[in-house]
């Protein structure tokens, strides 16, 4: 008897977990203030851009850093002339607000090159934008890094209408999203150290 009560607690905390997940991803999300820069995190949809182009308009600062811009040398194009660039021209921000990291291919590395960059323009504080349920493993990328260096910030999600906290299971783009995002966190967590989890 007590090992059916142990197995149906472990499925009832295990039922409660995947009801939670995407309310637990999705935090600490912010409110912006005033900041050095903000980042527009590469991979995902236009949303994340279109967050760091109305934290710009809105005057909480005046750098974009965009992020996960690969250039392919040879096809003799600059940063300013790929989609994303074009997409903040467009919103009517110069070009000298926009700032690129086409180093990094993935989270961690992105939050170590800001920390860098920061560093060395002697800026102390980052908007970084990015989708809800990437919140949870990028405030794990950022805590011990910005606190080390003496740096702050604040996640700012992204405005997506189809993502919701309590039904993340319910939409394929953001199921997908969320179980890709439990895995990085136990991979982060073994690659980067326990720090992560």
């Amino acid at each position: 008897m007590k090992r059916i009560l142990l197995i149906i607690s472990f499925l009832l905390l295990l039922v409660f977990a995947l009801f939670n997940l995407g309310n637990w991803l999705s935090e600490p999300a912010n409110k912006p203030v005033q900041a050095d820069l903000i980042v527009a995190l590469g991979g995902g949809a236009r949303e994340r851009d279109q967050m760091a182009a109305r934290l710009y308009k809105e005057g909480y600062a005046d750098k974009i850093l965009i992020t996960g811009m690969w250039i392919d040398s040879k096809a003799g194009l600059n940063y300013y002339q790929y989609p994303r660039s074009l997409f903040f021209l467009m919103q009517s921000i110069h070009d000298e607000a926009l700032m690129f990291d086409g180093l990094a291919i993935n989270t961690h590395q992105e939050t170590i090159n800001l920390a860098a960059l920061m560093t060395a323009q002697h800026w102390h504080s980052a908007l970084v934008v990015s989708d809800p349920p990437h919140i949870q493993r990028l405030n794990y990328c950022l805590e011990a890094l910005f606190n080390n260096k003496g740096l702050s910030y604040r996640l700012i999600p992204s405005d997506i209408p189809s993502w919701h906290t309590g039904r993340w299971w319910q939409e394929p783009r953001w199921l997908f999203f969320c179980v890709s995002e439990a895995i990085k966190l136990v991979y982060y967590a073994l690659v980067y150290g326990p720090e992560f989890l």
